[in-house]
């Protein structure tokens, strides 16, 4: 019992050890591809020109994510649901389990001589 718990317990930090490094891994890439762009954009344009259009870039991608996420959720609605056939199906269930019950052995609170 111990034993799956622990696993899980590590299995759930190993996961979150690795996402948070590749979290970073992500962020120094970006820093570094943004340099580079900006460089490059820098001997095109003048400097000021290449930061306005970085700066440009990364106010598009955060409102395209904050829209995202602000984004209300449409829940599917629920299948029709008719009395009859739930009701129908719920008398077989049961019916189903009281024969394997009695096909098992009989009932458990019938060994009491009190």
């Amino acid at each position: 019992m111990f034993y799956a718990l622990e696993l899980r317990l590590r299995l759930a930090i190993r996961r979150i050890v690795f996402g948070a490094l590749a979290l970073i891994a992500v962020i120094v890439s970006a820093v570094y591809f943004t340099r580079a762009g900006l460089v490059a954009l820098a001997e095109t344009y003048d400097p000021q020109t290449a930061l306005l259009i970085v700066g440009g870039i990364y106010l598009a991608i955060a409102l395209i994510l904050f829209l995202m996420g602000n984004r209300p959720r449409v829940a599917a609605p629920p299948p029709p649901v008719t009395p009859a056939a739930s009701l129908a199906s719920l008398l077989e269930a049961f019916l189903a389990g009281r024969a394997a019950g009695s096909a098992a052995g009989g009932r458990r609170g019938d060994d009491d001589d009190d």
